[in-house]
């Protein structure tokens, strides 16, 4: 393979300067799109970053092979100035790209939320320091030839590159059943692809020695430009790194709930002096035709709008917390005394930790009445429902479950769930909003609620937590 490879580069000198040119604007473009889709987002602004150290090893090859023999032709630049500033951008990029990428890499697996992620994010940038000592920025260029330090740059490259990858990976299977889980492979695959036939396609001609393999590495522009095309067309579709572009921006840090708290208010306003109207009238019918039933039927409908008006107001208000570390088993007692059952079905504890769990008490009852109701309906008052509580210390991660053996949900049911004014219900009482409300619940402890389900066999809905800042100071 290795020498099919040399032969194909032997006839091959390498791309001319305008598409070296055009390589670097690509990779800009790439990553500036990323940045945009949210600037905010910390995954977006370390996948921007390390883009950008990315384009250095393009950009110093355009400035050397490309402009600089014209600029030194013409006196404005000299030759050892050429090989100096080539040498300084080669070693930005082969020392500066990989922590990037690592950097990224632990925020995608959220290990920023651990209490090891300060050493870290600073000893990711040690081998870096190491190497710049050992090999100076200033003399790459004729390092290039000495094999130590061919190898050393390849092995740093790869062992980096292979760690963010099983990060990465890792990160993306334990979150499978999340329902960000499609949002998060297209984000894997937008960074892995291009890191692996970096790695594959740049390095064996430092590490081997091989010289006809010396401008193989520019294959990786065809594999930006599918990036971008794949970028274009998840954007325009179900959205990627945050953006969806069709006539809309797509913020997964929560505006749809905005939009859909100020249409509700706009809604509930308008209501609310209508109902206040009908409910007048219906007073004075009252008064001239007591016992009327075409007059109850009326203060019904009344009442019944009000509660809509109520039910979707707190379902779709924002999520503010005031969190404090909750005793779960009391929570779970609690629940159980208060929650109304038909006698037909129980409700019980399954497991419950010790370990306090930092949250918002209030909202966490109401997510969990919610799960509990839920599954009671589902079950039509018979059945089993029961409650468990884990709290892994030293992952810092804390679950709570919420299970049923009810009558399950079909996959199409289980991608819709989580949408606002979805409902599996068919009563007029039910709004499809009290998931929802769930959803944004963890969203603002910084977890998710995760649900599995087969047909038949019930449901389990999982509250996932990750430590804050205040669990971990806690004494």
């Amino acid at each position: 393979m290795l020498d099919f490879l040399g032969r194909i580069s032997a006839y091959w000198a390498g791309l001319p300067s305008l598409y070296l040119l055009l390589f670097v604007l690509v990779i800009w473009v790439v990553f500036a799109l990323i940045l945009l889709a949210d600037a905010r987002n910390k995954l977006n602004q370390w996948c921007f970053i390390g883009g950008m150290a990315f384009s250095v090893g393009v950009f110093k090859e355009y400035l050397y092979y490309g402009i600089g023999p014209s600029l030194i032709a013409s006196g404005a630049w000299t030759v050892s100035g050429a090989q100096l500033l080539y040498s300084i951008l080669s070693a930005a990029f082969y020392l500066l790209s990989i922590p990037c990428v690592l950097m990224f890499a632990f925020y995608f697996a959220r290990l920023n939320q651990t209490r090891v992620f300060p050493l870290l994010r600073v000893a990711v940038w040690l081998p870096a320091v190491y190497l710049g000592l050992l090999f100076p920025p200033v003399r790459t260029l004729p390092l290039q030839s000495d094999p130590v330090f061919c190898l050393s740059i390849a092995g740093y490259n790869w062992l980096g590159g292979g760690a963010a990858s099983a990060v990465i990976l890792c990160a993306l299977r334990s979150d499978r059943r999340s329902s960000l889980y499609r949002q998060r492979r297209l984000v894997a695959v937008s960074i892995l692809l291009p890191l692996w036939v970096w790695l594959v396609a740049a390095f064996p001609y430092h590490a081997l020695g091989i010289s006809n393999l010396s401008k193989i590495w520019q294959i990786e522009l065809p594999v930006v430009l599918f990036i971008l095309v794949f970028f274009l067309y998840h954007a325009f579709r179900e959205g990627i790194w945050g953006m969806r572009l069709r006539r809309e921006t797509y913020d997964w840090s929560g505006s749809r709930g905005e939009v859909l708290q100020r249409n509700t208010q706009y809604v509930a306003h308008a209501l609310k002096n209508d109902l206040n109207k009908i409910d007048w009238c219906t007073a004075l019918l009252d008064e001239q035709m007591p016992d009327n039933r075409e007059v109850d039927i009326i203060r019904h409908s009344v009442e019944h709008l009000r509660a809509l008006i109520r039910r979707t107001k707190t379902h779709t208000d924002r999520v503010t917390l005031e969190p404090d570390f909750c005793d779960v088993r009391a929570l779970f007692e609690q629940l159980i005394h208060e929650t109304p059952h038909a006698p037909a079905l129980t409700l019980e504890v399954a497991a419950c930790d010790d370990a306090p769990l930092f949250c918002d008490k209030t909202h966490i009852h109401e997510t969990l009445t919610n799960l509990i109701s839920n599954a009671s309906e589902a079950m039509r008052g018979s059945g089993r429902i029961t409650l468990s509580y884990t709290h892994a210390k030293a992952a810092r991660k804390a679950v709570i479950s919420v299970s049923d053996n009810g009558p399950g949900m079909t996959p199409e049911q289980q991608k819709r769930i989580f949408e606002p004014y979805f409902t599996t219900k068919s009563s007029g009482e039910n709004f499809g909003l009290g998931l929802y409300y769930c959803q944004n619940v963890m969203n603002a402890h910084g977890g998710s609620i995760t649900v599995r389900s087969t047909p038949g066999e019930g449901s389990t809905f999982s509250l996932r937590f990750h430590s804050s800042p205040e669990e971990r100071t806690r004494p």
